[in-house]
């Protein structure tokens, strides 16, 4: 059963990392200027361009493993530099004897790495994600915050992101697909140590 949960939250955890990293993957020193009309592209730029080096988020969701539904909670990083990554920490309702399953997850330098509790890590090879943001939804306001929503589809899974005007700042993603749907909401960044593989 602990393994049924680990395979479905590394998938999740796999395809929320791609849908990160699909985001950008280049660093500039200064924001620059994005171009008008927004599209996809132009709001993909802005985040390349931006001055972010990580981010801390809140993450909710729900795994699916039919017939069943688990809600997931957690938080975790997404990191630019050094090195592109992306650290989860996630607890897991399982409504079983087995109660909340705590689940560490770091995605980088091609490799998904796992741990359930305290046990050993385990690791897969993970691919660069050939999803990017293709359609520019519009402006939106997000916590009083002018920020452009952008998505990308695939034929099992829709990817969103939302990003500040005023700095290319990733301010929430968006993840929905068959494995379940997650959310992750950013509230600080530039403050996270380094992530490094286990």
């Amino acid at each position: 059963m602990q393994d049924s949960y680990r395979r479905t939250l590394a998938t999740a955890g796999a395809v929320i990392a791609l849908a990160a990293a699909a985001c950008g993957s280049s660093v500039a020193d200064t924001p620059g200027p994005t171009p008008s009309p927004v599209t996809a592209d132009s709001v993909r730029a802005a985040f390349d361009n931006s001055t972010m080096k990580n981010a801390h988020f809140n993450l909710s969701g729900t795994v699916i493993k039919k017939p069943s539904y688990y809600p997931v909670t957690g938080d975790g990083v997404l990191q630019r530099t050094p090195r592109e990554a992306l650290l989860m920490n996630l607890r897991v309702q399982t409504y079983t004897s087995m109660g909340v399953l705590k689940i560490q997850e770091v995605t980088i330098g091609g490799k998904l790495y796992t741990r359930v509790g305290t046990g050993r890590w385990t690791s897969q090879r993970t691919t660069d994600s050939p999803v990017a943001p293709t359609t520019y939804v519009g402006e939106e306001i997000i916590d009083g915050t002018m920020v452009w929503h952008a998505r990308s589809t695939s034929a099992k899974s829709t990817y969103d992101i939302w990003v500040r005007e005023d700095d290319g700042y990733v301010v929430k993603l968006g993840y929905a697909g068959t494995s379940g749907n997650f959310t992750m909401t950013f509230d600080t960044y530039n403050k996270s140590r380094a992530i490094t593989a286990p």
